[in-house]
Parts: structure tokens; sequence; C-alpha cells
């Protein structure tokens, strides 16, 4: 009875977390469709200009000493390295001259500022990368979908793409609602996400195969909940240590790599929940059982017989 109790309610959870992440994946998909995504420099073009200011104080002091005729077009941002400060400029504002732009706020923030390193994306290489990256993405998303279609049964493999398509679209409504600048980062980020997002849900399904395939395999449900619990302390463990490491790059990495560490923090933290409320629950839903891997492996040992 307690068996059946636990079983009961863990399965409760799971499916309670299946229409938390519907209701998230849906508003994500909202947002995007709203807002859209915060195209960087490397993306639409502009001008990068790296400056040098020796200063203590931070982005938004400095920000508000600048003229409000100034800080309408640009806006400091600091480099992760003291004394290390960017300035964007987006195409329709490169007309700026960058040395009278530096003298400009050398004499707001009345201190000496240094023009260090311009650099010019122009709009149709920004084009470009944008293309590339897309392509990089659709590249990988493909070469998943044949791993998993040759490792699981089908179902199983439409649990766990799913759940990575899942975290992809809810860490992008993330930095559509911020309105982060999504750049080249941005992409590694994201291809980093699917990638430990696939791992955790391979694990748990790896397990929850090898208990279909036992001869005491029980129902769906309890295979699910059983190999879900035989991989948890995994799962908190990696991501945890996983999460730890990226808060310190979050806080700690400047804005340099900001966007890159916080799409994988919440790419990190939705992917661990999504391994066990989407691809355990999606492949019950449509219908698995044990009964689907017994009927490969039975003609696979009639075959056997019939050739002895």
């Amino acid at each position: 009875m307690m068996n059946l109790f636990r079983v009961l309610t863990l399965t409760h959870y799971r499916y309670a977390g299946l229409m938390l992440s519907i209701v998230l994946t849906l508003s994500s998909a909202i947002i995007l469709s709203i807002y859209g995504l915060h195209l960087g420099l490397d993306f639409t073009g502009g001008v990068l200009l790296e400056l040098k200011i020796q200063t203590l104080k931070n982005a938004v002091e400095l920000n508000a000493l600048l003229d409000p005729s100034l800080s309408d077009h640009i806006q400091l941002q600091y480099n992760g390295v003291p004394g290390d400060w960017l300035v964007k400029l987006p195409p329709q504002d490169s007309g700026f001259v960058a040395t009278e732009l530096v003298q400009q706020i050398s004499q707001d923030l009345n201190l000496p500022v240094e023009l260090s390193k311009t650099t010019i994306i122009g709009p149709q290489v920004g084009a470009e990368l944008f293309e590339q990256g897309l392509l990089a993405l659709l590249a990988a998303s493909i070469a998943i979908s044949v791993y998993l279609a040759f490792r699981f049964e089908w179902r199983q493999a439409v649990g766990v793409l799913l759940s990575v398509l899942h975290d992809a679209v809810i860490a992008l409504g993330v930095l559509s609602f911020m309105q982060i600048e999504f750049d080249l980062n941005v992409i590694a980020g994201l291809m980093a996400v699917i990638g430990y997002s696939l791992n955790d849900s391979i694990v748990i399904s790896d397990r929850l195969r090898d208990l279909l395939r036992s001869p005491s395999a029980g129902n769906i449900y309890q295979c699910s909940n059983r190999a879900i619990r035989a991989t948890f302390s995994r799962t908190l463990i990696t991501s945890g240590t996983t999460l730890f490491t990226v808060s310190a790059l979050l806080l700690f990495g400047g804005e340099a790599l900001f966007s890159f560490s916080f799409i994988l923090f919440i790419g990190v933290l939705v992917g661990t929940v999504s391994s066990i409320t989407i691809a355990s629950t999606v492949q019950e839903l449509l219908g698995l059982s044990a009964e689907a891997y017994l009927k490969k492996e039975v003609p696979e040992q009639d075959g056997m017989m019939e050739s002895l």
C-alpha cells in the first residue's frame, strides 16, 4: 500500500510539473512573438569602441554622468577587466566620429578616456553571422534527432526531443522578456544548454529502458518513477555543481560574458526539471510500455533459433 502511494505521489508531481512546463513554454512563445529578440552588434552590424577609463565607479554611476543628448545614444558597459569599458553603436548611430565621441565622454565624466580599439561590423557580415548561427543550431538539432532515433524507441526519443525544445524556448523567452542582447555568445550558450539537457534526459531514459527490458518490469509508471529515483542523486549533484560554477561566472564574468552565463544558468535550471517532468511523462502519454522493447527482442531471438 505504501509503495502504491509513493508511485501515485511521484506520478502526480511529474504530471503537475508537465502542466506547469506547458504553461511556461506557451508563455515564452507568446513573449517571443511580442517582444522578439534584442539582436546584438554581431547580427545587426555597427561599431564597437573599447575604452580605457581608470575609475572605481560602476556602469550605472558613469552613465548617469553623461549628457542626456549623449546617453540617449550610448551606454558604457564594463568589459570584465578593471579599466576596460565598451561602447556599442548600432548602424544608425555609427555616424559618430570615434575621437570626438571619446572627447565628449571624457568631458562628461571629468576623467581621462583613452580609445584602445575600434571594431566595425557591417550589416551584411552581421546577417551572415546570424544565418550561420541558426545553421549551427539546426545542424545540432538534426544530429541529436538522428542519434535518438537509433538509440531509443520512438516514444522515448520524442519525449527527449520535446524536453530539449522546451528548455531552448523558455531560455529564449526569458532573454526576450528581459531584452538581453542576443549575440554569438548566446548561441554558444544555447548549444551548451541543448547538450546539457540532452545528457540529463538520456541518463534517465537509459535507466528506464533497462527497467522495461527486465523480466520483472512493472507498469510504465512504476518503471519511470524507479528510473527517476535511481538517477535523482546524480542529477542533483551534477546540476548543483554546474549551477554553482555558472553562478560564479554570472556574477563575476563581467558584461562580456553576461548573456552567455545567463542563458546557461536558465537552461541548466530548466533542463534539470524538464528531464523529469517532460521526457518521462510524454513517453507515458504516447503509450510506452515494456511490450515495446519485448516485441523488438522476441523476433531477434526467433531468428537466431531458426538459423540454428
